[in-house]
């Protein structure tokens, strides 16, 4: 019986978190359906395609003008439009906001569109402003999947009539094969070997909240000199100059390692006594539930949205106004999302992750506790319920 044909929509293939999904959806689907993933640009490429790709040769340009911009959307949907034509889709799933748009406006009367909203963001967008385009989005969207129930809640709670066509689709992991990256040597041994590690990954970027993880290290270094801080993920804006800059400040210079992107974080994370994440808002962490598949104890801040409904069974709970022991892990006040690199203001958010951080290097039961619990969260997100609820999806 031949396959139907799916077509996956991204900008490009980076090292973030909706492009790791595009790339397990080509393994998780191929046995399924005949997958073509439509890029924008297939300049960069971190992650691994199962299947034949289409670039459209059109990347983004930082800093054009308005009028530039929309003429290269025009642009992409009229060459999207073109491959739809001819490939004859059953369904075209897009992930990203540029990506969404150009996906619903050429699929319009040609084959159903999903969109993927990602991050909380894309909600703060609509909220914002309802544009043409994300007007058109909504309205015009055959499915909108949503990564969190929290965001599809509010979602729906914003636009009622878009109620019906919202679905939630948590991100999948593979817990056998992170724990099997996870034991591969670095290049890092000596670095690791005897030191007590904190550790982060994500692409350095202002929504990730890094200044206060390095004010909140800086409080907790007066307690544990010992303590290392390490960052894994890609800097692809330069933004980290400000970070490191903030790190010197602080005397930390030796103390904070930014490590780059690297094709597996795991084998650090597993190195480490503990995740911190401290971003301004998310969507779902992706590296939150991986570095928990690496059976570390992990803090998180109370963002909106993914955190809690990770670390806790009951995400309805009003964001927290201390620190939370979590089902799962432990949750900490949201961070405040005004960039500020004054090493002299230390602000009660940084105080409490390295109030919290402080707690789990001390009791050690406790670390040992919410390292297995981390484990076994994991594990709820699996590769086959993503794969029945994808299909599901796609199917309606």
């Amino acid at each position: 019986m031949e396959k139907k044909r799916i077509h996956l929509m991204v900008p490009a293939m980076y090292s973030g978190g909706q492009e790791r999904v595009v790339s397990r959806l080509t393994s998780i689907l191929k046995e399924t359906y005949e997958i073509r993933v439509v890029l924008f640009d297939q300049t960069i490429m971190n992650y691994p395609l199962e299947c034949e790709f289409y670039s459209l040769d059109l990347p983004s340009r930082e800093g054009n003008p308005v009028l530039s911009k929309l003429i290269m959307v025009l642009r992409r949907i009229r060459k999207v439009r073109e491959l739809i034509k001819k490939d004859r889709p059953f369904a075209s799933l897009s992930f990203g906001h540029g990506a969404n748009i150009v996906n619903v406006a050429a699929c319009a009367g040609l084959c159903p569109s999903i969109v993927s909203l990602r991050g909380y963001e894309s909600l703060l967008r609509l909220r914002r402003g309802m544009g043409v385009a994300d007007r058109l989005l909504i309205r015009k969207a055959g499915k909108i999947i949503c990564v969190s129930q929290a965001m599809a809640d509010e979602l729906a709670d914003m636009i009622p009539e878009a109620k019906n066509r919202i679905d939630v689709l948590y991100n999948a992991y593979d817990p056998v094969e992170i724990k099997t990256l996870a034991e591969q040597p670095t290049e890092m041994e000596a670095w690791f070997t005897g030191k007590t590690v904190l550790i982060t990954v994500g692409t350095l970027a202002p929504v990730k909240g890094y200044w206060h993880l390095i004010k909140a290290f800086s409080l907790l270094k007066k307690k544990h000199p010992e303590l290392k801080l390490l960052h894994v993920g890609p800097d692809y804006s330069g933004y980290g100059v400000k970070l490191k800059k903030l790190a010197e400040d602080l005397r930390l210079g030796t103390e904070i390692r930014f490590l780059g992107y690297r094709d597996n974080p795991y084998q650090y994370m597993a190195r480490s006594q503990m995740f911190l994440l401290s971003s301004i808002t998310e969507g779902f962490p992706n590296a939150l539930v991986e570095a928990m598949a690496c059976q570390i104890p992990v803090i998180a801040a109370d963002c909106k949205t993914g955190p809690r409904e990770i670390l806790s069974n009951d995400y309805h709970t009003k964001a927290t106004g201390g620190i939370e022991l979590g089902d799962f892990g432990i949750l900490v006040p949201a961070m405040t999302g005004r960039e500020d690199y004054d090493p002299g203001n230390i602000e009660a958010c940084d105080q409490m992750l390295a109030e919290a951080a402080d707690m789990l290097l001390r009791d050690q039961a406790m670390a040992k506790h919410y390292a297995e619990k981390a484990r076994e969260r994991a594990a709820d997100f699996s590769y086959a319920a993503f794969k029945e609820k994808i299909i599901r999806i796609i199917e309606q």
